[in-house]
């Protein structure tokens, strides 16, 4: 009896001792064994929702800029209605097509006045200020302009008599101003006198010593290298191309196109033609300098400096004396970024005609409308793939259609030969 009482309790410790021992080695092989990877991945998903939260402005503008979507409907950033859109397009537009304001003669003016009228718009310290006399109405009047001639002109409504002042045509920001109609007050339907005829693009011509430089971003990395190609096989120019992805105007501070273009002008007397596609990382809110909140896009605030930056690429063309080729950006997949590259096309094309260079049109080539996307084209009855599936880049085909495009605007000219025997 005592030895099966001792070997009872002999058990009982032995079993006691061993629930112990397996739950000390339990916590000691959870306290020693290393974090899994679900754990690990739920530490980072709170750590990224958590910088998020804090940084939410920064993230979703820079994703709106390198992935051309609206993540979570963010509301800082622009969603305006279409109706608001057409009704800011069309009142821009008819500010860049009206620069000078229609002029109504009532026949009923008793004060003789007299009329000036400049053609160019740089006016001479020389200008004959005329002889008041009364008007008549209804009297035409025929101002004939020469595009490689300034005038400054004074008519004399009643004699038709015209005073000129006739100067080279050497500015070359005078271009494509508005037209000014006189009206008679007694017959308003007709237009007495288109006064300034606009001025024809002039073309581009380039020789073997002349260099192209372009600029863009990876719409343009596609194109470039088979446009540089082309001019150096066919006609020994040489090409400077500085295209870069993920850049464009709106965000000078990650890559400033202004500043770029016109230190590698300046570097390089030799470049004649500059070549510009950009657009595509651009119709997003972007920061201004000493406003707190970031300037929507298609603002009043943000087409004005964004206007400021298109004016200074071209600015620094002519006073390098290069010509500019911009080409407009295509008809994109998504509606919103489709309807951003139709505004910004406004943009380029209105400050293009101000100082007349040349822009050329994409979505013809490219066989899509911006009322309807497409990836494919028709060559020859056949159809082409010319987009990738992203609905933004080009494929082989479609990058050399646009070089070939961009060929067809180029003259060249051959060098005359100075030596003689």
């Amino acid at each position: 009896m005592k030895q099966q009482r001792y070997n009872a309790l002999y058990k009982n410790t032995i079993k006691k001792d061993a629930i112990k021992n397996k739950k000390t080695k339990r916590a000691h092989v959870i306290a020693n064994a290393p974090l899994s990877a679900r754990y690990i991945f739920v530490i980072f998903f709170v750590t990224a929702i958590t910088l998020i939260a804090i940084y939410y402005k920064s993230i979703l503008v820079y994703c709106e800029q390198a992935y051309h979507t609206d993540l979570f409907n963010s509301n800082t950033l622009a969603v305006e209605e279409l109706s608001i859109q057409e009704l800011e397009e069309n009142k821009k537009y008819e500010q860049d097509t009206q620069e000078d304001v229609n002029v109504q003669i009532p026949s009923s003016l008793a004060q003789p006045i007299d009329v000036a009228l400049p053609v160019a718009e740089k006016i001479t310290s020389n200008s004959v200020v005329a002889e008041t006399e009364e008007i008549k109405p209804n009297k035409k009047i025929e101002v004939v302009t020469d595009s490689d001639i300034k005038i400054t002109q004074r008519v004399n409504i009643e004699s038709g008599e015209i005073t000129s002042e006739l100067k080279p045509h050497s500015d070359p920001t005078n271009y494509n101003k508005s037209k000014t109609e006189l009206i008679s007050h007694d017959d308003p339907k007709k237009i007495l006198e288109d006064i300034e005829q606009p001025h024809e693009l002039l073309p581009i011509i380039l020789t073997s010593n002349d260099k192209v430089l372009f600029a863009g971003d990876s719409l343009m990395q596609g194109v470039a290298p088979y446009v540089k190609k082309m001019l150096f096989k066919q006609y020994k120019i040489e090409s400077l191309d500085l295209s870069k992805q993920s850049t464009g105007l709106a965000y000078p501070n990650a890559f400033n196109w202004p500043k770029t273009i016109n230190d590698n002008l300046i570097a390089d007397p030799s470049i004649k033609l500059l070549i510009i596609f950009i657009g595509a990382n651009d119709p997003w809110d972007f920061p201004v300098k000493s406003y707190a909140k970031y300037a929507k896009f298609k603002s009043k605030l943000w087409e004005e400096h964004y206007r400021l930056r298109i004016a200074s690429i071209l600015n620094s063309a002519i006073e390098h004396d290069v010509q500019v080729l911009w080409l407009a950006a295509p008809c994109m997949r998504k509606p919103k970024l489709n309807d951003g590259m139709v505004y910004l096309n406004n943009l380029y094309r209105s400050e293009l005609e101000k100082s007349q260079q040349h822009f050329l049109s994409t979505n013809e080539l490219l066989g899509c409308t911006y009322e309807k996307f497409s990836n494919f084209t028709k060559i020859d009855k056949a159809k082409i793939k010319v987009r990738v599936d992203d609905g933004i880049h080009f494929t082989l085909t479609g990058q050399k259609i646009l070089a070939n495009a961009i060929m067809e605007q180029i003259i060249y000219k051959e060098l005359e030969d100075t030596h003689s025997d």
